[in-house]
């Protein structure tokens, strides 16, 4: 499903999360501007800046968010905690929405909620720096509308509770993340969302989100699994990672090179 985009006015991600259609987009890791803008430009539905795990800072994160306005596709910020002031800097800072990671009650999904909508239906801190730049005519109620929030589920625990997070009001996704579920279920950091440790878990976060009506997303390892993971439940994934498919290609040029390359001939 391609997002609309018209004139200034913010891509409508978090109403799109809402439709049946899956959404694919980037995941970015590396601090730079220039690639932001770029994948920006290829179509994608949506871009996520993770600085949770990836090499960006603050300074870093707000320049690949304008970069990223230059094309209208929608950023989405992994921040590093379940944290008020990481969540509302980066939507003041001009994302569609956010990532938390590591939620394991709907206490903890209702805080995040809280942090992404304005009082009286959450404690977001007024001063929309960069929205307010695209609008100015910004209010409370566009800020609550516009921020999409989604919470990661990749613990034992948040399995557990998932029925009762995906139920927290204004949750718009659940993020799963393989990797950190595969090591809490007893298996290794290398384990995917369909793997034989995650396939119960996963199964059940599908059916809670279902439930509820809220997306399930995550990461693939690699394109060639996008529509495994659309089979499996997922309404958004990363079907690009811009270090893993830097190094994918790298090698993939030096291998070509030695295979095709003649040495010369000695005297």
């Amino acid at each position: 499903m391609a997002i609309a985009r018209t004139g200034t006015a913010p891509p409508q991600f978090r109403a799109a999360l809402a439709s049946d259609q899956p959404l694919f987009g980037a995941w970015l890791q590396l601090e730079s501007p220039l690639v932001a803008e770029a994948i920006g430009h290829v179509g994608f539905d949506w871009v996520g800046i993770d600085t949770q795990h990836g090499m960006i800072g603050y300074t870093g994160m707000l320049s690949m968010l304008q970069a990223l306005a230059i094309s209208g596709t929608p950023s989405i910020v992994r921040v590093s905690t379940n944290d008020q002031g990481a969540i509302g800097r980066a939507l003041d800072s001009g994302a569609h929405g956010v990532i938390v990671p590591l939620i394991e009650s709907a206490d903890a999904a209702a805080r995040a909620v809280a942090a992404c909508r304005y009082p009286p239906d959450g404690v977001r801190s007024w001063g929309p720096i960069r929205p307010s730049l695209a609008d100015p005519g910004v209010g409370v109620r566009d800020g609550d509308m516009r921020a999409a929030c989604i919470v990661m589920v990749e613990t034992r625990a948040g399995v557990e509770h998932v029925e009762e997070i995906a139920r927290v009001p204004g949750v718009d996704g659940i993020l799963v993340g393989p990797a950190d579920l595969g090591i809490s279920l007893g298996g290794s950091p290398g384990e995917t969302l369909t793997s034989e440790v995650n396939d119960a878990s996963v199964r059940e976060i599908a059916r809670a989100c279902r439930d509820a009506g809220v997306a399930m997303g995550s990461l693939a390892p690699s394109p060639q699994r996008v529509d495994e993971y659309v089979r499996a439940g997922c309404r958004f994934v990363a079907a690009h990672r811009d270090l893993q498919s830097m190094m994918t290609a790298a090698v993939d040029a030096l291998t070509v090179a030695r295979g095709t390359s003649t040495r010369p001939s000695g005297p």
